[in-house]
């Protein structure tokens, strides 16, 4: 309890002063960004901006052939750096990608570890992402030790920022009941909650959330709901709807297939291929 206490004094200071550019874990919108700056206009300016230092980083780091720049990753390491000192939770993860993996750099696990922990610490989702695959031991296991309940925690802190794969490893753990008691019902809320975030594959959780809903795992058996979500996973879920099938009423599976199509309609996408017209 006491060391959750300090996680949260710890992100309420950061988050004071922190900025955080583009937040979205899956990073999309950084993408889109990058797409769509002139780096000839950024780059000739004098003084620069916090974001505009941290774009340059972002490019130089890997180069660009849309923008027709080199990969120079000492560029990159000034440009972020400076973007970092001005207290961009965005740069912190940057760099820590930079020093644990060797980029330019010697490869410094301490520097990568503790770039990671204070941008996390300033709200930046993909950072509270990574620290709780840290202490999961899912990766980065060279910078932490495995720690559950310090998992837990980062990967809370990120779902609640709308990242979906953070939910689903809450799921698992409290499955698995991997430093918690095991909750069967926890874990299929998390499933729920995670099938509703903004980040992420839309259907990520679909094929647990078939499972759970067919075999009654922390929830009431519910066929329909089970081929609904074997259905949205297209080819995958082919095996699951033939087995649910011989269970099932035909307007049971007429039913699932109604909710299935009015998902994808919903979510502009035809599973299997194409899309809805949208109007």
């Amino acid at each position: 309890m006491r060391m959750l206490v300090a996680l949260i004094i710890l992100l309420w200071s950061m988050n004071a002063l922190a900025t955080t550019l583009y937040n979205d874990p899956t990073s999309e919108d950084l993408r889109d960004k990058l797409r769509d700056i002139s780096f000839l206009e950024i780059d000739a300016k004098v003084q620069k901006s916090p974001e505009e230092n941290y774009l340059l980083g972002m490019i130089y780091l890997s180069g660009s052939k849309r923008h027709e720049v080199p990969m120079d990753r000492h560029k990159a390491l000034l440009m972020l750096e400076s973007s970092w000192v001005q207290d961009i939770a965005d740069a912190g993860y940057a760099l820590f990608t930079i020093y644990y993996y060797g980029l330019g750099v010697e490869k410094n696990y301490e520097t990568a570890r503790n770039y990671l922990k204070k941008s996390a610490g300033m709200g930046y989702s993909l950072s509270q992402r990574s620290l709780g695959y840290a202490y999961y031991g899912h990766k980065y296991s060279e910078i932490a030790e495995a720690d559950y309940k310090k998992a837990l925690f980062w990967y809370e802190c990120a779902a609640e920022q709308g990242d979906k794969t953070s939910a689903l490893a809450i799921a698992e753990i409290y499955y698995l009941g991997r430093g918690v008691d095991k909750n069967n019902k926890k874990a299929f809320e998390w499933l729920l909650r995670s099938s509703k975030l903004e980040y992420g594959s839309p259907t990520a959780s679909f094929a647990s959330l078939a499972k759970f809903y067919e075999e009654g795992i922390g929830t009431d058996i519910d066929l329909v709901q089970a081929y609904k979500y074997y259905d949205l996973q297209g080819s995958a879920g082919a095996e699951g709807k033939q087995r649910l099938s011989k269970q099932m009423t035909k307007e049971q599976i007429e039913e699932a297939r109604r909710q299935s199509l009015e998902w994808q309609k919903e979510h502009n996408v035809r599973i299997g291929g194409g899309f809805f017209q949208m109007n």
